[in-house]
């Protein structure tokens, strides 16, 4: 029906093609067939080939070069439209140019100007579909002023809910009249708090990016039925490995436990056994907890918080692998030789009991030779010690085969009991992270191999080839900077080790690191296997965190349905639900990631607000037409405005440089500034700094 009802549009005359004219001309008769007139042109406009103008007739946007994608609006009022085809650079669109466009709207653009560096403008011609439904901002006088917007909007409270707030308060509202203006109506649906209350900048994140914090009675109710000891029914069948020298290995502060870890020897090759918490097992495909874990998606992480994907009583409770009690869980044994190379394993059922829960700074000082930790834990210092000699091995035959590692900075707040922060310092990580890391992924990468090969539907964790015109732009950038030996601008796994060895150690670092990182593709959950780019891993999963993310249920559900009760039936049902988990899974994940950053900015901006007018060392991180940010060495950072210079500064976009007009000082990324902190915006989680 949508094609005859295109190609009828396409040929007919401007009277014919009102809803009513078209009927006619297709000889539709019956409710059923104009029901389904009206679907297909629906459709067709949502997939942006048609549109309706204000007489009420069809036409065709075949003449204009139209791309349709989401709109990423900042909050400076311009934004960036991200195509649906994944291999078109996202295109710039000007203030001028966005309409009554909202951030995350489905929109039309038309391309206005083709720059070099294959960079694209345009401006919106049709928003096909709204996507903010929800607002969250801060109530004054019958309005609601957003945080992530600028003044062109006006969202406006219905005036019979303006008596339930008060002035500075909180809200979250819903949108329920759009209009063709720039104000929109508005109706209550809470208030938050009021906006001096403590935390509140947490609160405006959970609620405008809509993170479930509360579970509901039923979800409750189904997790406290599961008990707190597990059945000893639900052994039966399980491999006994309760007897065995088994641990964890986690932050101090951790509770849910997903993993655990052995380590033995045989025949001079290591037995390596990682056992991950049988979640699947208590939350049942289609049950209420299964859903509710399918909407969340995966646990979020706000600075001294967390709301989990599942309720406590499991989280923390029977899924959790706490010492000294027996759990369930999915086991991937694996026979590794001195050379790396995984010769046997196996994936099956088990139970455990853990010895001990252990904890990166102790792991860390046993390494290291401490005495006393060595003492302490002398029942299992040989088996970190073969850990150690393991972990090495892996990493190094993970260089050998083109993973690329990127050295990333992470803060680490220190809070006291009333969760003020009394601290922030760069998060150390020592071997005993590393190991665990280099564990988890080889058993990720094991059991992906295990379903890949026989072509069954599955969930991966999947990484596509980097942009080739931004790791162009970054070899560029190196060149100018003398920086050339055994690079170029290939997507070769073996190039990109190189650029980073080119840098390490050098000013450049850091930028390096964070421009080859933007030029990666993002990593998601998808069902069909291209393989994970930057692990150079032709087969990849996530099955070692099924407490906090779903797609690691998912794969322990079909490891028992496919390797556990030898079940490999399939059909399109099955294919369909797990392309819905992917992108379910990876939307959620962007979501958390972006409201874990929101949240980590904001918690610094709240540890510098008593440093104002105090000085720091720092580093220029980044330069732009408008300003340099500087890093502090507690991974602070701030922006020195280009209006707080002292004289005119012309921005040089090859050299990433802001030179002074009169005096020539050049300010470039790494150079080393003295700064002093002038204000400090919480909610918005921004910090100013001025050049001393």
């Amino acid at each position: 029906m949508k094609n005859t009802v295109y190609n009828f549009i396409k040929r007919a005359s401007y009277k014919d093609r009102s809803l009513i004219s078209i009927a006619g001309h297709l000889s539709i008769s019956s409710e059923e067939d104009f029901q389904i007139l009206t679907k297909a042109l629906h459709e067709l406009t949502q997939d942006g080939l048609i549109f309706r103008d204000k007489d009420g007739r069809y036409n065709i946007y075949e003449q204009k070069n139209l791309i349709k994608g989401s709109l990423d609006l900042k909050y400076q009022g311009y934004g960036f439209l991200i195509p649906e085809d994944e291999t078109m650079p996202d295109i710039f669109i000007s203030r001028d140019n966005i309409k009554t466009a909202m951030n995350g709207d489905v929109c039309l653009v038309e391309i206005t100007r083709k720059k070099s560096g294959n960079k694209l403008e345009g401006r919106i011609i049709k928003i096909v579909e709204r996507k903010l439904k929800y607002v969250v901002g801060e109530y004054y006088e019958g309005q609601i002023f957003p945080k992530n917007y600028t003044n062109d909007m006006v969202f406006k409270l219905k005036k019979e809910d303006q008596s339930k707030v008060k002035n500075n308060q909180l809200i979250k509202v819903e949108i329920v009249k759009y209009g063709k203006s720039f104000i929109k109506q508005c109706q209550l649906i809470e208030v938050i708090g009021d906006f001096d209350d403590k935390d509140i900048e947490v609160k405006e994140v959970i609620a405008r990016n809509n993170l479930l914090n509360k579970f509901t009675e039923e979800e409750l109710a189904y997790a406290k039925s599961l008990g707190t000891e597990i059945n000893p029914k639900d052994i039966e069948g399980r491999i006994d490995l309760r007897k065995e020298t088994i641990f964890t290995i986690d932050g101090e502060y951790t509770k849910d436990i997903d993993d655990a870890i052995s380590i033995s020897k045989k025949n001079n090759n290591y037995i390596l056994g990682v056992h991950i918490a049988d979640v699947s097992h208590y939350v049942k495909e289609d049950s209420v907890l299964d859903k509710c874990a399918y909407t969340r998606g995966t646990s979020v992480y706000l600075a001294n918080s967390v709301i989990p994907m599942l309720p406590k009583e499991l989280s923390n409770g029977i899924c959790s692998l706490n010492p000294r009690v027996d759990r369930l869980t999915q086991t991937c044994e694996m026979e590794i030789t001195p050379k790396g190379e995984v010769i046997n394993y196996s994936i099956y059922p088990s139970v455990i009991n853990s010895n001990y829960k252990m904890t990166y700074t102790n792991v860390n000082l046993i390494i290291d030779g401490d005495k006393e930790k060595r003492e302490e834990f002398k029942d299992i210092v040989q088996n970190i010690d073969l850990m150690h000699e393991l972990q090495y091995i892996l990493a190094n035959v993970r260089e050998a085969m083109g993973s690329i590692n990127f050295e990333t900075i992470e803060p680490k707040f220190i809070f006291d009991d009333e969760g003020l922060i009394t601290d922030l310092k760069v998060r150390e990580r020592g071997n005993g992270e590393k190991l665990i890391e280099e564990f988890m992924l080889v058993a990720n990468q094991v059991v992906a191999t295990h379903i890949s090969v026989q072509k069954l539907p599955f969930i991966y964790r999947i990484h596509e080839t980097p942009n080739q015109e931004k790791l162009s732009y970054i070899t560029n950038f190196l060149e100018k900077l003398g920086i050339t030996k055994n690079i170029d601008d290939t997507t070769d796994h073996f190039n990109l080790q190189s650029i980073i060895k080119a840098v390490e150690g050098t000013k450049y670092e850091k930028v390096i690191n964070i421009l080859l990182l933007r030029s990666m593709a993002k990593a998601k959950y998808a069902r069909d296997n291209v393989g994970h780019y930057g692990l150079a891993f032709e087969n990849y999963t996530h099955f070692t965190s099924p407490i906090r993310r779903y797609p690691d249920l998912i794969v322990h559900r079909y490891l028992r349905k496919y390797v556990f009760n030898n079940d490999k039936r399939f059909d399109d049902e099955l294919k369909a639900k797990l392309d819905d988990i992917g992108k379910q899974s990876s939307q959620q994940e962007r979501v958390a990631m972006i409201s874990e950053r929101e949240v980590m900015d904001m918690k610094k901006a709240e540890y510098m607000e008593k440093y104002i007018d105090q000085e720091f060392e720092g580093v220029i991180s980044s330069v732009m037409k408008f300003g340099l940010f500087v890093e502090l060495p507690n991974t602070v950072e701030g922006l020195i405005h280009i209006s707080t210079f002292d004289e005119d500064m012309e921005y040089v976009e090859d050299k990433l440089s802001l030179i002074g007009l009169f005096s020539k000082k050049e300010y470039t990324i790494g150079d080393e500034v003295k700064i002093k902190v002038v204000k400090v915006n919480r909610m918005l989680g921004k910090i100013d700094f001025e050049l001393v």
